[in-house]
């Protein structure tokens, strides 16, 4: 099953970037912080290779969420989840329709038979994925506003296995396919939306390439067609900087609490080297042995408190040295 859901998301992952691509000055401007992902999550359910495969890892946010939800979330979180859910799916309905009916007017323009094919074959497809946008929508719609309880939601999301199948006493893991269930309605409205755009875009500039009878003058159609493109770039160039500008401040806000907090256990007196206490710990009651046996007559015991001992020792030395270093990470930061 695992294998088939990650050979569908493999192939579909060139559509959903595609789909991304009025965002692409953003990506460009968080320098691919959007792209960071729960490294440890990642690799302990898919394994070290997670990191080749961006086809996994644009969902595995989502899914480290999801998890979260299922098993720490109180019925309160899974309730407003819910509801967040739905007015989403009512939003994407919305904006499907509206995309939909301007692929019906698109496919109307004057002119559109002498264009380039790529503008009907644009303006069709942004036609059908608006109107699947719309049932999709619907359809979870119709099958997260009914009466479904809480514990039936946190099953759902789940794939019904725990990270050890054996014990079965783990944390249950979230369900790729229900995750693609919930991601498909906004997958494809985006894309319509894109391809829309695209079709818009190579109307018009096909109508000025081959000078088409659309608008009065003799650079009718280049002034529309520069008409056109002036304020989509500014639009997405203003937005995508505002977008990943913001990204960047989140990931330094982000580095920035993870940093205090480990500046706060490591200066804390009652929490804080707690790696290099616990170490000394053990060498003292290690120590305590050692004088205990070295009365008595068993030479062995004595030389084994003393392994023991020197073992202790290694290890709190070690714990300094960790200390060390994230001392030097802090320093760097600061």
């Amino acid at each position: 099953m695992i294998d088939t859901i990650e050979l569908f998301s493999f192939l579909g992952f060139p559509a959903r970037v595609a789909g991304r691509a009025l965002l692409a000055f953003r990506y460009v401007m968080n320098r691919g912080s959007t792209a960071h992902v729960t490294t440890d999550y990642a690799e302990r359910r898919f394994g070290k290779s997670v990191r080749w495969k961006p086809w996994i890892t644009i969902d595995t946010k989502e899914l480290e969420e999801h998890e979260e939800l299922i098993n720490r979330g109180d019925d309160a979180h899974v309730e407003s989840w819910r509801v967040s859910q739905l007015s989403v799916c009512g939003m994407i309905a919305i904006i499907g329709a509206l995309v939909a009916s301007c692929g019906v007017t698109a496919l109307q323009l004057p002119g559109l038979e002498n264009c380039h094919y790529i503008a009907r074959v644009s303006f069709v497809m942004s036609l059908v994925m608006s109107l699947m946008s719309v049932f999709f929508s619907g359809l979870q719609q119709s099958s997260f506003g009914g009466q479904i309880e809480t514990k039936d939601l946190r099953m759902w999301l789940a794939n019904g296995t725990y990270w050890n199948d054996r014990t079965q006493t783990q944390d249950l893991r979230s369900s790729i396919v229900a995750h693609q269930i919930l991601q498909a309605p906004f997958e494809v409205v985006i894309m319509s939306i894109t391809l829309f755009i695209v079709g818009l875009g190579t109307y018009l500039g096909s109508s000025w390439e081959h000078n088409l009878p659309l608008s009065a003058g003799a650079e009718g159609n280049r002034a529309v067609l520069i008409a056109f493109v002036v304020p989509t770039i500014f639009v997405l160039l203003m937005y995508g900087q505002l977008l990943g500008l913001k990204d960047r401040e989140m990931v330094k806000a982000a580095d920035e609490r993870g940093a205090q907090s480990m500046l706060k256990q490591l200066t804390s007196p009652v929490r804080g080297l707690s790696e290099v206490e616990a170490a000394a710990q053990l060498a003292q009651r290690k120590d305590a042995h050692v004088e205990a046996v070295a009365v008595g007559p068993d030479l062995s015991a004595l030389r084994g408190a003393l392994q023991a001992a020197i073992d202790a020792q290694r290890e709190c030395a070690r714990a300094y040295e960790e200390i060390a270093k994230q001392y030097e990470r802090l320093l760097g930061k600061i």
